[in-house]
């Protein structure tokens, strides 16, 4: 009998990019075959036919209740993208769990209203592009607490929807953040992404909600309202990918990007203590960002797959179609902070783990977002310009756009973070054993890893750089200077201390 690996290798061979090649029925039915072994041999750990879902609907964030009844209770709450799933269901826990005053429900459609709360939920629609409109619903409301969750947040169809989703997501919230220190809001919590902690993401829905933190992060010390971000990863009730494999199955043939792929996976539940709970955690100063404390285990892609077709109870079979455009195959390890257990955590960046900590009951993890120190509004404006000034189809000019600003913002961060926590990261990324380990090389890490090395270019250490792995850091430089590309940047960093005077 074929082992799951060898299965998956004969897939790819046989319809490689998902193409059947001149004898489509001869291949789909050994497609076929495969698909059904392969099920059989995912059955034989745990009945394919469970939804491996469940686990993650189960999971919970403690909704303080009890201090949150006492904090809200008679204000004005104004909920953005209030007829989407989370927006929707923050509505609800507003309107029947908590003791607030009116709730204003905006959205670009009518948002549903909870029954029985037909009294305080007030349903406007409105397009939060557009500032005129957005700011007439500031006026006559006059909110006082406002959850920030309208957003273009389909990965896909982003890449297709590249002009509304750049305005929407970045335009459109600075319309919200703007209007809420107009009509003095108390306090703004934005719903972003995990993706977003990514220092460089290359696809459009992640990259829009990056600029988004970046905007926000820097307006918040500025703002007399106090300002959160939540980062949410795949909820499991509002699943888009379970949601977009079942269409496939119907269409015949399900096909997804790559074998050995996982994702994290959290619950409606926590997504809603989530966004409510930042309420309490928002200071004076900089942005709050807030997620999840433990995620437990990501979830297998190919099994969720398996899954979808077992239940079909159809011939369906799978394929694979590689990367789309601009997604790495591999994980750049240096993305996470590999220091200390309590430090690794799948949604914060190694510059944002130093200060995270747990709350107290361990449901949310407390950060700051990493941002360039340099000003990044003037080149959101033009950014947003250029967008809403091109033609509505140009999604070749829009890509290029969001992907320059992205790049300027990674470096920029890079530029004026810690420069030997910068060394530790290109160690944890590019040490050649690491590589080795995952079976990558330093070109499938994207251009994340040139970037990073030309930040560490003429940096002078200090003292500091003592702790770190001297041998490690020689041999990761020794391996990466095997790269014709990277040869001369990485001559032009020097890996010893320099003495620091009293008065730097």
């Amino acid at each position: 009998m074929l082992s799951r690996a060898e299965i998956i290798d004969e897939i790819l061979t046989l319809a490689p990019a998902g193409d059947f090649g001149s004898d489509p029925a001869a291949v789909r039915a050994r497609l076929w075959e495969l698909t059904s072994t392969l099920i059989s041999s995912y059955n034989a750990d745990e009945p394919i036919t469970v939804d491996p879902m469940d686990i993650y609907r189960q999971r919970a964030v403690p909704l303080e209740a009890a201090r949150l009844a006492d904090f809200l209770r008679g204000r004005r709450v104004l909920v953005t993208g209030a007829a989407g799933a989370v927006g929707s269901e923050v509505v609800e826990a507003l309107a029947n769990r908590l003791p607030t005053g009116a709730i204003l429900a905006l959205d670009l459609k009518e948002s549903p209203v909870p029954a029985g709360a037909e009294d305080r939920v007030i349903p406007v629609v409105c397009d939060i592009r557009d500032a005129e409109a957005t700011g007439k619903v500031f006026a006559e409301f006059n909110p006082e607490i406002v959850y920030h969750l309208a957003a273009q947040r389909e990965p896909g169809l982003a890449e297709f929807e590249t002009a509304f989703t750049i305005t929407t997501n970045i335009s459109g919230t600075r319309n919200i953040v703007t209007l809420c220190e107009q009509y003095g809001v108390d306090i703004f919590v934005h719903a972003s992404t995990g993706k977003a902690a990514r220092y460089y993401t290359p696809d459009v829905y992640a990259g829009s909600k990056k600029v988004a933190e970046y905007m926000i992060a820097e307006l918040a010390p500025t703002m007399t309202t106090k300002v959160g971000m939540v980062r949410f990863t795949h909820i499991a009730e509002n699943s888009i990918v379970f949601d977009d494999f079942r269409r496939k199955v119907a269409n015949g043939v399900l096909n997804i990007h790559e074998p050995y792929r996982l994702m994290y996976v959290q619950s409606m539940v926590e997504a809603v203590a989530l966004v409510l709970n930042t309420t309490l955690y928002v200071d004076d100063g900089d942005a709050t960002l807030v997620t999840v404390g433990d995620l437990g285990w990501p979830l297998d892609i190919l099994r969720l797959a398996l899954h979808t077709i077992a239940i079909s109870g159809e011939e369906v079979p799978l394929c694979f179609m590689g990367l789309p455009a601009g997604y790495e195959k591999h994980t750049f390890l240096g993305q996470l902070d590999w220091s200390a257990p309590w430090k690794t955590h799948p949604m914060l960046n190694a510059l944002e783990s130093e200060g995270a900590h747990l709350t107290d009951d361990e449901g949310m993890m407390i950060s700051r977002p990493s941002r360039p120190a340099v000003s990044v509004l003037a080149e959101v404006d033009r950014l947003c310009s250029d967008v809403e000034a091109s033609d509505l189809e140009d999604r070749d000019t829009h890509k290029r756009r969001l992907a320059e600003f992205l790049r300027w913002g990674c470096k920029a961060t890079f530029e004026s973070s810690d420069a030997v926590q910068r060394m530790r990261m290109l160690m944890w990324g590019c040490d050649p054993d690491v590589l080795a380990r995952e079976g990558a090389t330093v070109g499938e890490l994207g251009p994340v890893v040139p970037m990073l090395i030309d930040s560490l270019q003429g940096v002078q250490f200090g003292p500091e750089f003592a702790t770190l792995n001297a041998d490690r850091v020689a041999r990761t430089l020794r391996s990466l200077a095997e790269e014709p590309e990277l040869k001369a940047m990485i001559e032009a960093i020097d890996p010893a201390a320099k003495p620091v005077s009293a008065s730097a």
